[in-house]
């Protein structure tokens, strides 16, 4: 007995290093992943979703790089740099993009170049073709039922249950939800760039539902000028619920409930009830709507008509998704509008010229010349030597005309409101290199900027480099004498401030318009729908007239445009608006022209600057651009 102690002692003495040498060797660094809107994966096909992760270490210092990877891709298409000292746990947010419906991605920790930390990230795609209605509320089957509803007539209805935590600090990271819902959970426990976001998606054609009921006071307390009524003190307790039976052409609420708690309101200027006790009141906020319902709306779970109630309302109308009207079909706005003279080709006259003093000089002047010194045995060494000139001289004359250094040019579409600050732009970054080589183009921490280059109508995938301090695409090969462009897209701080005076019935727009700003607005139209009215150059301060005939069918293909300058005006105005670029699912030839909002007036005026700062190789002073204003004003 004795010896089988021992043999057991001596074995799990044995056994302890091994194990000791086990722990030792499991990593200390860690990476919480949750990614997609509600933290499980969801994204919209084509819009940026976020990724959120916290790294932790409790190991040694380290640098390294957090490398996101597509399946079939040759390379990440984000990169974030991090810096982990011993014992440091960092939260990161990494926006990320694809035109794919990708199932799963690759999230690497590269430390020296190699993987210390792999991981596979499960993804849940929402297609193109789907409605996507984000709801935030503790009720994780709150509206489930939508899931049966047609909000846009042809196309299947997905639900994604936001998570407060999660929800983006940029309204382009919302612009792939549809709707957005919001139940039981207090606008304070979100951020004030939340907020932000939040309110800025809804002037670019967001709706929001808010839900109202005892807790409306918490839930809608924070969202400012957003709502369309004022919410009064006290409660209406055991309200009909017949107007909504009627809205929805649905019976059988009221044996359900027999009646429901709603709040005292008061619709304010501009906002309508959609049903006749007016227990559910939508307004207007710039190119989008939200709408007050002053119920609980878990009080209508178990209701059948439920999804016939909110079908009609929460209708979906097209907006003007810029970024993702052009990676749908990989389309580059450059392409066709940019006209920089280094790639102008000489002209067919000159060509034939160059070529005919090439033969006459090899052939009969030198032969001539030769015979005249009577050394035409020489014709051997300078009939080369009179190639080389001429191979060097047109090499020297292209190298002249392309200049030294690269050429960045910027086109830029900024999106705005007359009487709010700021914007959100959409610009095209094109970079021109003279000779084969690599370059490294910076952009502001905010910017979001496709994964790939735009060449023709093809998207090539290179990596994005973020950090805390700034966006990077690193090494970007330009061929010589070739062209690639980026697309990005970020919020703008500063927009020019208009004033309007407008009024619009059924056949004119009139009024007058001021510019308040300190720039002068350049060759600017006023538009709704597929009508405009030239109004010229606005200078700071003046006031020009609006009479806006409805019935002139002349925007784009008819407005006139300058074409003499870095882009091509016209021919811009037209590859944006002269199809349906932004109809819903994408876009399509067979629509109609002009805005997507026909009953809106836009001021569309132009800026000979660009918006966005890019710095290649660190020298923010190479690019020149031009900047397309696209202001939704007030009627």
């Amino acid at each position: 007995m004795t010896r089988f102690f021992r043999f057991t002692l001596l074995f799990l003495l044995l056994l302890a290093p091994a194990g000791a040498a086990r722990a030792a060797q499991q990593d200390p660094v860690s990476l919480d992943v949750r990614a997609g809107y509600d933290g499980s994966g969801q994204y919209h096909v084509g819009h940026w979703f976020p990724v959120s992760l916290v790294a932790a270490n409790d190991g040694g210092d380290l640098r390294g790089t957090i490398e996101w990877r597509f399946p079939g891709d040759s390379s990440p298409s984000f990169r974030y740099e991090i810096d982990l000292p011993r014992g440091a746990r960092k939260q990161v947010r990494i926006p990320v993009v694809t035109n794919t419906s990708a199932r799963a991605a690759d999230l690497r920790l590269m430390v020296d170049g190699a993987p210390l930390l792999s991981r596979s990230v499960r993804l849940a795609p929402i297609d193109t073709s789907e409605v996507v209605v984000g709801v935030l509320s503790s009720d994780q089957t709150l509206l489930n039922s939508l899931g049966t509803a047609q909000l846009v007539i042809g196309y299947t209805t997905a639900l994604s249950h936001l998570r407060a935590d999660l929800l983006p600090e940029d309204a382009t990271l919302l612009e792939g939800l549809d709707v957005i819902v919001i139940h039981d959970v207090a606008p304070t426990t979100l951020t004030a760039s939340q907020r932000g976001a939040l309110e800025r998606w809804v002037r670019l054609g967001g709706t929001l539902l808010v839900s109202g009921g005892p807790d409306a006071a918490r839930t809608a307390g924070d969202l400012g000028d957003l709502l369309p009524v004022q919410i009064g003190p006290g409660l209406r307790a055991d309200v009909s619920t017949d107007s909504l039976e009627r809205l929805a052409g649905s019976s059988g609420l009221s044996s359900l409930v027999q009646g429901i708690t709603a709040n005292q309101i008061t619709p304010l200027p501009g906002a309508r009830a959609i049903d006749r006790d007016g227990l559910i009141v939508a307004g207007a906020v710039g190119a989008g709507k939200v709408i007050f319902a002053a119920f609980d709306l878990a009080a209508l779970r178990a209701w059948r008509g439920e999804p016939d109630l909110w079908g009609p309302i929460l209708t979906i109308e097209d907006r003007m998704q810029m970024g993702y009207s052009f990676r749908w079909r990989s389309e580059n706005l450059v392409r066709d509008t940019l006209q920089l003279a280094s790639l102008k080709l000489p002209s067919p006259a000159i060509l034939l010229l160059l070529i005919i003093v090439y033969i006459v000089v090899i052939g009969p002047v030198n032969f001539l010349v030769l015979r005249r010194i009577r050394r035409v045995d020489l014709a051997w060494i300078t009939t080369p030597l009179l190639v080389a000139v001429f191979l060097l001289a047109a090499y020297g004359a292209s190298f002249i005309l392309r200049g030294t250094r690269p050429q960045l040019s910027q086109l830029a579409l900024v999106q705005s409101f007359e009487g709010v600050p700021g914007g959100q732009a959409t610009a095209f970054v094109s970079i021109f290199s003279p000779q084969r080589r690599s370059y490294t183009l910076g952009f502001a921490p905010e910017a979001l900027v496709s994964p790939g280059t735009f060449e023709s109508f093809e998207f090539s995938t290179i990596p994005v480099t973020i950090s805390d301090s700034a966006v990077q695409v690193p090494d970007l090969l330009v061929d010589v004498s070739s062209l690639r462009t980026l697309l990005i897209e970020q919020p703008v701080a500063v927009t020019p401030d208009v004033e309007s005076q407008l009024s619009r019935d059924a056949s004119r727009v009139t009024g007058s318009l001021r510019n308040a700003s300190s720039e002068t607005l350049h060759n600017a139209l006023i538009v709704s729908g597929d009508a405009a009215q030239s109004v010229g150059d606005i200078a700071p301060g003046d006031t020009v007239e609006v009479n806006l005939a409805l019935n002139l069918q002349i925007f784009p293909d008819q407005t006139v445009a300058p074409s003499g300058a870095l882009f091509n005006q016209q021919q811009v105005l037209a590859t944006l608006f002269s199809y349906d670029r932004f109809a819903f699912g994408g876009p399509t030839f067979q629509g109609q022209q002009g805005l997507p909002e026909r009953d809106a007036v836009y001021l569309l005026a132009w800026r000979s600057a660009p918006t966005i700062t890019v710095a290649v190789d660190s020298d923010g002073e190479l690019q020149k651009g031009l900047t397309l204003y696209l202001i939704r004003l007030n009627t």
